[in-house]
């Protein structure tokens, strides 16, 4: 239930904390006076799209901000998604700034727009004042049927398998398509794994054997460079060993003569250690080194069958391996959409499931159709419709589609004696009022939410008409919290609680604001009585007021 609405810079609304009471609640106001603000602001709070023209002319965001007190379900869809306020509340809080951006809240936690949609389904039901346009709507009826018979979560499962139909039975047109295409793709793709087959080539090995068959290929360079620099460094004449020797020798001799020449000795020394180094290095090198004729043959081959598959197919030699991956996984692919039999199972199957569905989901439009069309026409007897009958006729669709198989028409008779006839032909603009509030009872009858909210749902109907609409709200607020912003003296006398809107400047060439506030006993009476009679409030019209509010 809603128990308090804090509305900042919202429109022509400043600032507003308002408090609600269980029961059936009446909100109304001069015409123009913002009296569809709230609707608006707990709308905002449930999800709907946000728009920076909704924010006060001078201010640089709007904050709105709602508290429910909540039941077990709501309860557990909280502590499932660990967003649980205190005390047992809900604390629902949106803010809007003049660059468009919009932030949620549940309980103090940032959350979706699509977190608080699904919310808002188990916490209200509005019914808005274009309700009875609506109607005429294509398709409209059959939601209105789905929504009163419970049957949303069917219509979610046929959504689905309608889905998964349409999207198994355009793969299968397109692989009908494809399939001249594929096949001659598919047999490239064999030719090219075939010479793959020989070949085998192994992640890196390109650059490993060409590294390895380039040594190979100087095999005799390399043999001649390695004897040649042994030679230089320690077996020729006047050797680089040699030099260094003789180079020892001269400051050996008169390095006691001069400190400074002991560094010098020493990195003498230190060449000496690494020119016999690395002449016993190379030395060893040659030992070690044997030219394998055969292992060249070998690579020399390989290298070659590389190169001609590389410049067959266009590819970088190093590309091959990868590219055999590729065109391996790509033939698996389309081997699989060559496979019609596969593909055609698969979209019988998703069609079967979808039949199957979308009847069981008919038989129970059917059978919610009969509970529905009752109730209305019980409805319509206490709305100046008499002897009015209402029918819900499920007939079979043209063809399938995401809602399943069948049609829905509302077929209407404004009174006994005449035969039904289809909604948008017989009713005229107050029967269509009339019987949109019927629709909207009977739905709110069946409904599990806390609160019922109806925005000038009353408009187009009047008298006494009016007064059973207000006596049937208030048998809903016995129940549930209703709050209903109505133009109408009757339904607004039944209420338990009454809040008036008012719009006015605060100093003369302001901008105007509107303001929300409880009436007491006597500023009923009055707000009735200006309901009734306009801007001349006489004691007559007083009495009235007082009449129908102790009635």
């Amino acid at each position: 239930m809603l128990s308090s609405l804090n509305i900042r810079d919202f429109v022509i609304v400043d600032k507003l904390d308002l408090e609600f009471s269980d029961g059936f609640t009446a909100l109304t106001g001069e015409t123009g006076a913002g009296k569809s603000i709230l609707i608006d602001a707990l709308q905002l709070l449930f999800g709907a799209r946000s728009d920076p023209e909704v924010i006060r002319a001078g201010a640089q965001k709007s904050d709105l901000t709602a508290c429910f007190t909540i039941n077990d379900k709501i309860k557990s869809w909280l502590e499932e998604r660990e967003l649980t306020g205190v005390n047992g509340e809900l604390v629902l809080r949106r803010t809007l700034d003049i660059k468009g951006r919009s932030r949620s809240w549940i309980n103090g936690t940032p959350c979706s727009l699509s977190q608080l949609k699904e919310l808002s389904h188990m916490l209200v039901v509005v019914h808005g004042q274009h309700a009875h346009q609506s109607l005429l709507r294509k398709g409209s009826q059959l939601e209105m049927l789905d929504a009163y018979s419970g049957l949303r979560p069917q219509v979610d499962a046929v959504r689905s398998a309608w889905t998964q139909w349409r999207e198994a039975q355009k793969t299968l047109e397109e692989a009908r398509e494809r399939q001249a295409f594929n096949q001659a793709e598919l047999e490239r793709m064999k030719w090219f794994l075939e010479d793959m087959k020989e070949l085998s080539p192994i992640k890196g090995e390109w650059a490993r054997i060409n590294e390895e068959h380039t040594r190979l290929s100087r095999y005799n360079d390399i043999i001649d460079s390695c004897q040649k620099a042994r030679e230089a460094l320690t077996e020729a004449d006047y050797s680089a060993l040699e030099l260094v020797d003789s180079a020892i020798s001269a400051i050996g001799d008169v390095s006691d003569v001069d400190a400074k020449l002991e560094k010098i000795y020493t990195q003498l020394n230190d060449a000496r250690e690494i020119i016999d180094s690395a002449s016993d290095d190379v030395e060893h090198y040659l030992d070690r080194t044997d030219f394998d004729e055969a292992r060249f043959e070998e690579l020399d081959q390989r290298i070659n069958l590389y190169l001609e598959l590389a410049r067959k197919y266009h590819v970088e030699p190093d590309e091959l391996y990868a590219e055999m991956q590729k065109v391996t996984e790509k033939a698996v692919e389309m081997e699989g959409l060559s496979d019609l039999t596969a593909l055609f199972n698969k979209a019988h199957e998703a069609k079967t499931q979808y039949d199957k569905l979308a009847s069981e989901l008919s038989k129970e439009r059917k059978k919610g159709a009969l509970k529905m069309q009752k109730s209305i026409t019980d409805v319509m007897q206490t709305l100046a419709m008499a002897g009015g009958s209402f029918e819900v006729a499920v007939t079979e669709a043209e063809a399938p589609s995401s809602v399943g198989i069948d049609h829905c028409e509302f077929l209407v008779a404004g009174h006994a004696g005449v035969p039904r006839r289809s909604l948008s032909k017989v009713a005229s603009g107050g029967e269509l009022a009339r019987i949109s509030l019927a629709i909207a009872v009977t739905d709110t009858m069946t409904a599990t939410v806390d609160t019922l909210i109806f925005d000038e749902v009353d408009s187009g109907i009047g008298g006494a008409v009016a007064e059973t609409v207000g006596r049937l709200l208030a048998q809903l607020g016995e129940h549930q919290q209703a709050l209903c912003v109505t133009h109408l003296p009757q339904v607004a006398s039944c209420a338990s609680h009454h809040f008036k809107i008012e719009k006015k400047a605060a100093a003369e060439g302001e901008a105007p604001i509107s303001n929300v506030y409880p009436l007491s006993e006597d500023q009923r009476v009055r707000e009735i009585a200006r309901m009734l009679g306009g801007l001349t409030i006489t004691q007559k019209t007083l009495d009235h007021a007082r009449e129908m509010l102790r009635r």
